[in-house]
């Protein structure tokens, strides 16, 4: 399985030493090298990265800034020569955190957890699919069946999700995008900017608002023929 892979650091040097450490492993594809964070989310919006090496301290963009700014990040690895950052790095679940000069076994050590993490991601895609989701909240794991969940709004940094015969939603960190990759397509549908919805409990519709029982929702403009496509 190849992984595939991009750079980003300012000082050119440091890009050309991490390029040449990684060539020496069979399963590293290097798609592309950036200076700086802006180029890097340019890249990521319009390409498939499994995996992103990225320094910290940069002019303009910081690393954890840049990816603070993704709706949907592939695997990061920090590196720096920078101690202080490390807290803030593994606060965006960071896959490692790498001190230069890197040395090749913590390069190697790094890789590896990153091959496990694929792997587990595409043993859970090609597994049949649960009828549940598995979400932190309120510092615990909750188990929530698909066939409860009405709808989900976003909140920037955190979703509520309205379930049946619950007064009050619940609250996850995540985004309304982190949420739409976990919630199956096949039961759930994006209709906004801030919610998706349970097509199961859509009770009503025209080309601008959405009922879910007594609770009426908007329909973004941008997803109106979609949503017409498959309620229709």
């Amino acid at each position: 399985m190849k992984i595939k892979c991009i750079l980003v650091d300012d000082e050119p040097f440091a890009l050309d030493i991490l390029e040449d450490d990684l060539l020496s492993f069979e399963q590293i594809e290097i798609l592309a090298k950036f200076s700086g964070g802006e180029e890097a989310i340019e890249y990521l919006q319009n390409h498939e990265v499994d995996l992103m090496f990225s320094d910290i301290q940069m002019p303009g963009l910081l690393g954890t800034q840049m990816v603070r700014s993704l709706e949907n990040p592939p695997l990061v690895i920090f590196t720096t020569a920078f101690h202080q950052f490390a807290v803030e790095g593994f606060e965006l679940n960071a896959v490692d955190y790498l001190m230069k000069p890197i040395r090749k076994e913590r390069l190697a050590e790094a890789l590896k957890k990153v091959e496990n993490l694929l792997g587990l991601k595409q043993k859970a895609q090609t597994e049949p699919s649960n009828n549940y989701i598995i979400l932190n909240v309120e510092y615990k794991k909750v188990k929530l069946l698909f066939d409860e969940i009405l709808y989900v709004e976003g909140l920037k940094d955190y979703v509520k999700i309205y379930l049946e015969n619950r007064v009050h939603p619940l609250l996850t960190r995540s985004n309304l995008k982190g949420m739409e990759n976990k919630l199956p397509e096949e039961f759930f549908l994006r209709i906004h900017n801030s919610f998706m919805v349970n097509k199961s409990k859509i009770t009503g519709f025209n080309q601008s608002k959405l009922d879910v029982g007594k609770t009426e929702l908007p329909i973004g403009k941008t997803y109106v023929d979609k949503i017409m496509e498959v309620l229709s």
